[in-house]
């Protein structure tokens, strides 16, 4: 039975979600399931009186520039040893995607184990997770954050206050940076104090030993092994690591009109309006899937049905598509795949294909997804 898990059943899922992630400490899954579970949806695969299959779709609002979005973060997905390899992940990912498609979620994404797991189902890298340390000499002082307490700190106000006030700073630090974050409210850093604290760690607010003003947040965590959690500062008070980032997250656009309404034409561009004749080949969503007339001007996008293709025809059409920049059958000015899409709309790739249309198009730029579940 392939159905969403209700709030009594979700806690069922626990014994699986320990079988596939051996590693996670007690307290870290004592958190996750006595916090998480609240408001997230589970859509399992139950045989046997057991959940053999899942996947968890933990809420985020995201700011994706001037626009709020409701984003499901994929996580805790999973499937028993004896279960694997008998299309149970997909059966649920395909089931996903289609719910989500008809809620008219731009996209959806995920901090893969492995990306090859998801390749398959139209996922792509979107953001590299940058890593930063604090410059050397600095004076900071340092004033952890505790939620539980209720008494005024000198100087600093009460808990609940510099909570009210961290958020704020980090909603304004991420907003001059990025145009793709999570939003940070007061529930959002009370939930990061009880995720940091399940392992030990602590989020601590940094403020200009001259100055008395706050420049950033920190934050170590680990049971075992001590590691950096976040660090948000001011310019002037860190330094990058060397090298390129690494891949952290993937994402995948679902519906394709929604996602569209952020992309615009570039300032720079000197058309008032461009209409591209899109092929987008998605074999998982077939709503999306097929010709596209793609409207752009310098405020926003959209889509509007391109021809009435025939299914059995639809893959023909792709082929010629993709051996010819201008194919008769699907007549497009522009053929990509569904992940091609995804990865430049994000700024994060340019595909080949695209590569004279990008100085036109104003993609999404400098997207930041650091969280964990």
């Amino acid at each position: 039975m392939l159905k969403y898990l209700d709030m009594e059943e979700k806690g069922r899922s626990r014994d699986l979600w320990e079988e596939a992630f051996p590693e996670d400490s007690k307290a870290f899954d004592d958190y996750y399931f006595s916090e998480k579970l609240k408001d997230n949806r589970i859509l399992a695969i139950e045989e046997g009186g057991r959940i053999q299959s899942m996947v968890q779709l933990n809420p985020y609002l995201l700011q994706v520039k001037a626009r709020r979005w409701r984003v499901d973060y994929l996580v805790g997905v999973a499937t028993r040893k004896d279960k694997r390899h008998q299309g149970y992940m997909r059966r649920l990912l395909l089931q996903m995607m289609s719910d989500m498609k008809a809620e008219k979620m731009p996209f959806c994404f995920l901090m893969p184990a492995d990306e090859a797991i998801y390749r398959p189902f139209g996922f792509t890298y979107i953001f590299r997770q940058p890593e930063w340390s604090l410059k050397a000499g600095l004076s900071l002082e340092r004033r952890a954050l505790n939620p539980l307490a209720s008494t005024d700190v000198k100087h600093f106000g009460t808990e609940q206050q510099r909570i009210a006030q961290a958020a704020a700073w980090m909603n304004d630090w991420l907003a001059r940076r990025y145009q793709v974050f999570a939003v940070r409210d007061k529930a959002y850093l009370l939930r990061l104090l009880d995720e940091v604290a399940s392992e030990d760690g602590t989020l601590e607010l940094l403020y200009d030993g001259a100055e008395g003003r706050m420049v950033g947040l920190q934050s170590f965590w680990g049971l075992h092994e001590r590691e950096q959690r976040l660090l948000y500062v001011e310019d002037a008070y860190v330094q990058a690591a060397a090298g390129e980032a690494k891949p952290a997250i993937m994402a995948r656009i679902i519906s394709l009109d929604a996602f569209l309404r952020v992309i615009h034409l570039k300032e720079s561009a000197k058309q008032e309006e461009l209409t591209i004749r899109l092929w987008l080949d998605d074999p998982l969503i077939a709503e999306n899937h097929g010709l596209w007339i793609w409207h752009l001007n310098h405020e926003a996008s959209w889509v509007e049905p391109g021809a009435d293709l025939r299914q059995e025809d639809q893959q023909d059409a792709w082929q010629d598509a993709r051996q010819d920049a201008q194919p008769v059958h699907a007549q497009a000015d522009l053929c990509l795949t569904i992940d091609e899409l995804t990865a430049w709309l994000f700024g994060y790739q340019v595909p080949k294909a695209a590569e004279s249309w990008d100085p036109l198009i104003e993609t999404l730029r400098d997207v930041f997804l650091d969280e964990v579940v």
